[in-house]
């Protein structure tokens, strides 16, 4: 009986592996013939890639559910594109492919004004590595939407939005964003971060002294004992906000000698 056992395993892996050829060499195939010029070629090609995908769990598999998911995706067929890609990044989480993947799942969920959903893949992705300059548009649309929606808002929406502001070089809305937070939550228990970064955003990046003097006037009136307090007072009592980059080097430069 156990001869008998092990045979059918056997009989039964060697099936798997001829059936799981016979699905390599006709995707193979299928890319290599001219339908891939054609769009029935290549919903044929994301359908083949998606079986793969799905029956089997090895690197190549994972490259098929990614393919599929993006095919999917790109074509607006969310339906078809979301189980794909959330089953991808539940299996790779290590390349710049699961960014992808992640950051156009959280658009799909945006769609659907499924806001924490698409959230939780940005923090994911934050985590990980930082989106390209055309991914960014994505992560402030979907939180300039989830506010819009006025979709259980707090102020880490407005930081991530003003985060992504200042990536495509949107310093005033940055600034704005966190201005938006600082004024709606009185009572954020980091509230001294926002206008802390506010300055520097302003200082920065927007170069606008004016408005870079009035955040820091404000963290030091309001937060006067934040451990960040004796560096905003050496910046406005120094003059570093009028200051060059080279100049305040080589102020500091002489106060360490």
């Amino acid at each position: 009986m156990k001869k008998i056992y092990i045979l059918l395993i056997a009989a039964s892996l060697t099936a798997c592996t001829e059936s799981k050829e016979n699905k390599l060499e006709e995707i193979a195939a299928l890319s290599q013939s001219e339908a891939m010029g054609k769009s029935e070629g290549l919903a044929q090609l994301a359908q083949l890639h998606k079986e793969y995908g799905m029956i089997y769990n090895d690197a190549q598999a994972n490259e098929y559910l990614y393919s599929a998911g993006q095919y999917y995706f790109y074509e607006n067929n969310l339906e078809e594109a979301k189980p794909l890609l959330t089953l991808y990044i539940s299996r790779d989480d290590s390349t710049d492919l699961f960014r992808n993947a992640a950051i156009n799942l959280a658009t799909a969920h945006r769609k659907d004004a499924n806001f924490l959903a698409a959230d939780e893949l940005i923090s994911e992705v934050l985590k990980k590595e930082l989106p390209t300059p055309a991914q960014w548009q994505d992560v402030i649309k979907i939180y300039e939407e989830k506010i819009k929606a006025k979709s259980d808002i707090n102020p880490k929406d407005y930081e991530r939005l003003s985060l992504s502001y200042t990536a495509v070089g949107r310093f005033n809305d940055a600034t704005n964003s966190l201005n938006q937070a600082i004024n709606d939550f009185p009572t954020y228990e980091k509230r001294a971060n926002l206008l802390y970064r506010a300055g520097f955003v302003c200082w920065e990046y927007a170069r606008d002294t004016p408005k870079a003097k009035e955040f820091y006037e404000k963290f030091l009136t309001e937060y006067p004992n934040d451990e960040r307090a004796s560096e905003v007072k050496q910046i406005l009592n120094t003059g570093m906000l009028e200051m060059s980059d080279e100049a305040i080097l080589e102020m500091l430069k002489a106060r360490a000698k």
